[in-house]
């Protein structure tokens, strides 16, 4: 079984590099006027980006994905929108028997079925919904250099898993006078993600180019339905890391 990892320390430390970072790029450029450089008109941005995803979980490899995000400018530089993205095809590690496991009939008991916790899911797809808000800090009154954008967003994750083929095989090998219906349950998992990226603005800022980094703050429990009946198969880390390229319209 997968435990949890220890990551709140990871968490705290982001938390005070973002702060740090919006504090001191205020003041990057000699002569640099907050109050004018970020009076913007008010606008409508709408994202299109494609990137990929990092899980924490040592489990899964990484998958790619893309994101719409439509957001609202207000004075200042200020952004609040709503965000959607969908990550496919995080594939997991091949399912393999422990020695621990490797005994005959070791799978003809629904505790030890439910053992496996993460190894059970062999992939899973990403479905992620945020509201968020975004400060721009502009670098240069001149438009000259590029724009950094800060943000946090909190929304749900939905984590489609499918259950590991070579898992149920096993599974039916150990169960030949009935086999059991056994299921990883889709989870549905509160989302925090801090994020940061760096802009390129052109057409007098009706298009702009972006890179963002954006970190997944999400951890659940997995769950093993077996003939119906749902239990807890221990916790995993959702969290990870995603890395975005695309364009932003503005109107």
């Amino acid at each position: 079984m997968q435990r949890r990892r220890q990551t709140h320390p990871v968490y705290l430390a982001m938390a005070v590099v973002l702060l740090v970072l919006v504090v001191t790029s205020g003041c990057a450029v000699p002569g640099y006027n907050e109050r004018e450089a970020m009076l913007f008109e008010d606008k409508i941005h709408t994202e299109f980006k494609f990137g990929g995803f990092t899980p924490n979980s040592e489990h899964f490899s990484g998958g790619s994905g893309f994101g719409l995000k439509v957001n609202y400018e207000y004075e200042y530089g200020m952004h609040f929108g709503f965000e959607f993205d969908t990550i496919d095809n995080v594939e997991g590690q091949p399912f393999a028997r422990t020695a621990s496991e490797n005994t005959v009939d070791y799978f003809s008991n629904l505790d030890n079925i439910r053992s496996v916790g993460a190894r059970a899911i062999e992939s899973q797809n990403r479905r992620e919904f945020l509201v968020g808000f975004d400060w721009d800090v502009p670098l240069s009154k001149e438009g000259n250099l590029p724009l950094l954008r800060y943000g946090i967003g909190i929304g749900g994750l939905m984590a489609q898993a499918h259950t590991s083929d070579a898992f149920l095989a096993e599974v039916a090998l150990d169960n030949t006078g009935g086999v059991p219906t056994v299921a990883v349950s889709d989870q549905f998992i509160m989302l925090v993600r801090p994020s940061a990226s760096m802009r390129w603005e052109m057409w007098d800022g009706a298009i702009s180019l972006l890179a963002e980094a954006q970190y997944d703050i999400a951890s659940s429990e997995v769950r093993i339905d077996i003939d119906t009946d749902g239990d807890s198969a221990g916790d995993l880390d959702y969290g990870g890391l995603n890395a975005f390229v695309g364009i932003d319209f503005s109107f």
